[in-house]
């Protein structure tokens, strides 16, 4: 997404967000979680499996008769979007989430739910937001983030107002639903055409302070949402040809160089380009120093969590700066803190 005018405001609440929050970041990957088009996939017939559910006691392949047989929840659920316009709230009918995992060997505190789309889009989900309402909740009619005022159920929705989703949605959708048609979440965790969902431990917990104009932490959940298959995932392979994914940086600048959190313009590009510091610590204190005009709007100078599609190696975990142009000094690893020196 090069040129992108707007920021992160890095990831939607998983319960462990500090200080303001990371929401915008991944509520810019989209109002409703998935994008639609002329390859969007067909709702099924009730006699074809349309779930697959792999957990730690196997997988479970389901009809949308048997997820109709299993107990339902009927609440009220809309999003609001990356610019910041509100769907609200209709009726959803579905199965919670919870349920379907049980199926498989169920979630604990550890353990985090991934669902997939038949487009290929994805969301991980953490036990928090599943078990206990941790999603970030805005009033309908404002669009102010409030706390949340009944319980939110995270449900695969299969009825929309009475009648079942059609193709621009279906046959299943996530839907985070609650008592009261009065509150919405960002779109981008409303996953369509749900097709498949994993249910795995979660993976070694870290996180990363943030500041600047205002102060925030990037954890490891809030993370690899955002890089998730169509939200602001990027990558650079190097001359040695290894692949290194990750978010682009000045996304991430984006969240911390002004109070503005969510929504077109959220990156201050003019202020990037008349520069400022930005300061990279490590976790043995080392601090690397980059200029905000070397990485204003590049996708390819990226916070890297991967290597060769697997976690960084011990030298360089949790998070390493890369992208062309840098020297070795100028990509430091085992990141544990960025700050903006402001004008």
């Amino acid at each position: 997404m090069a040129g992108r005018a707007h920021r992160i405001g890095l990831l939607a609440a998983v319960g462990v967000l500090a200080a303001v929050g990371l929401v915008a970041l991944v509520a810019a990957c989209g109002s409703s979680g998935s994008s639609s088009g002329p390859g969007k996939p067909a709702a099924s017939s009730s006699g074809k499996v349309v779930l697959t559910v792999v957990g730690p006691k196997g997988t479970r392949e389901l009809t949308l008769a048997e997820l109709k047989a299993m107990p339902a929840v009927v609440g009220y659920g809309g999003i609001k979007n990356s610019a910041g316009i509100i769907t609200p709230p209709t009726q959803y009918q579905g199965v919670k989430l919870s349920d379907v995992a049980d199926l498989v060997g169920g979630i604990d505190p550890q353990a985090g739910v991934t669902l997939v789309g038949s487009d290929g889009y994805g969301m991980t989900f953490s036990y928090d937001q599943i078990v206990r309402n941790g999603f970030t909740t805005y009033d309908v009619a404002t669009g102010a983030e409030e706390p949340p005022d009944g319980t939110l159920t995270s449900i695969l929705a299969y009825a929309q107002g009475g009648k079942p989703l059609g193709a621009d949605d279906g046959p299943l959708r996530l839907a985070v639903v609650q008592p009261h048609a009065d509150q919405v979440i960002d779109g981008h965790w409303t996953v369509k055409w749900v097709a498949r969902v994993v249910v795995g431990k979660a993976e070694a917990a870290w996180n990363v302070q943030l500041q600047g104009a205002q102060a925030a932490k990037l954890d490891r959940p809030s993370y690899v949402n955002c890089a998730s298959p169509g939200c602001h995932g990027s990558g650079w392979v190097d001359q040695q040809g290894q692949r290194w994914e990750g978010i682009p940086l000045y996304l991430v600048c984006g969240l911390l160089d002004d109070h503005k959190r969510h929504g077109a313009g959220d990156y201050n590009a003019a202020l990037a380009k008349r520069g400022y510091k930005i300061l990279i610590e490590s976790a043995d204190g080392k601090v690397v120093t980059i200029p905000s005009q070397l990485i204003a709007g590049r996708d390819d100078i990226i916070l890297s969590g991967k290597m060769n599609g697997s976690d960084l190696p011990d030298p360089y975990f949790p998070l390493r700066l890369v992208g062309p142009g840098l020297t070795q000094q100028q990509m430091p690893g085992r990141i544990a803190r960025i700050v903006l020196r402001l004008p």
